[in-house]
């Protein structure tokens, strides 16, 4: 198999994300490729008249608790702001897809490494939302769409203490529990196999060049 042109790497806050990327693109530049990185949670545009609005009226705020400030969208307390948020974020990604990733697997001339896409925007979407099945919705499915057929995803894990270990304000985050539960909720049902980040970073990067055809 050949390096792929698209590697998107998902998972939650502490999971090892940004080192399995940093990795790859240090891997892949020393073999002599072009890697491009993009990191793409948030990129709001269509959606930002939206969110200003819900800070207007109270469906988002934030709370601080033992020092660490934690943003909350409550958009589930209204239905026609979950869907409007949906669609709007749907845009969003659809903008990306088309004028940021699309031109430079056109191009080929280069490896593309996704820290954070659809996935990750669908597991957001379900914790604002409370929409915990959205995958399995036609507008989950037209996000589902949007991911390049080639790609190879890398969703990481890792233990809950480890998690928040790494990442204690994750203790003071109500959503955190939900959040864990929908992103193996949706990997489960998605097909995606878990990329184990427990052990040791050796064992670690040697199953990322193994998924991603990186020769040792």
């Amino acid at each position: 198999m050949s390096i792929p042109r698209l590697i998107y790497v998902m998972g939650i806050d502490g999971a090892g994300k940004s080192t399995v990327v940093e990795w790859l693109a240090k891997t892949l530049r020393e073999k002599g490729l072009p890697v491009e990185v993009r990191w793409l949670r948030f990129n709001h545009f269509f959606t930002k008249p939206l969110l200003g609005f819900c800070r207007l009226v109270g469906l988002t705020r934030y709370e601080t608790a033992q020092g660490v400030r934690v943003g909350y969208h409550n958009f589930y307390r209204s239905r026609l702001v979950s869907w409007l948020f949906i669609v709007l974020q749907y845009l969003d990604a659809l903008r990306v897809r088309w004028f940021w990733i699309a031109p430079r697997l056109r191009r080929g001339d280069r490896v593309l490494i996704l820290d954070r896409f659809i996935y990750d925007i669908l597991v957001d979407l379900m914790v604002d939302t409370r929409i915990k099945d959205l995958d399995q919705y036609p507008m989950g499915k037209a996000f589902l769409r949007l991911l390049p057929e080639d790609s190879v995803v890398l969703f990481v894990v890792r233990d809950r203490e480890k998690l928040l270990d790494v990442r204690p304000e994750s203790n003071v985050d109500r959503n955190f529990p939900i959040r864990m539960k929908l992103y193996l909720a949706l990997s489960e049902r998605q097909g995606l196999t878990p990329l184990q980040n427990n052990a040791g970073l050796e064992d670690l990067f040697c199953e990322v060049a193994k998924r991603t055809s990186i020769a040792p």
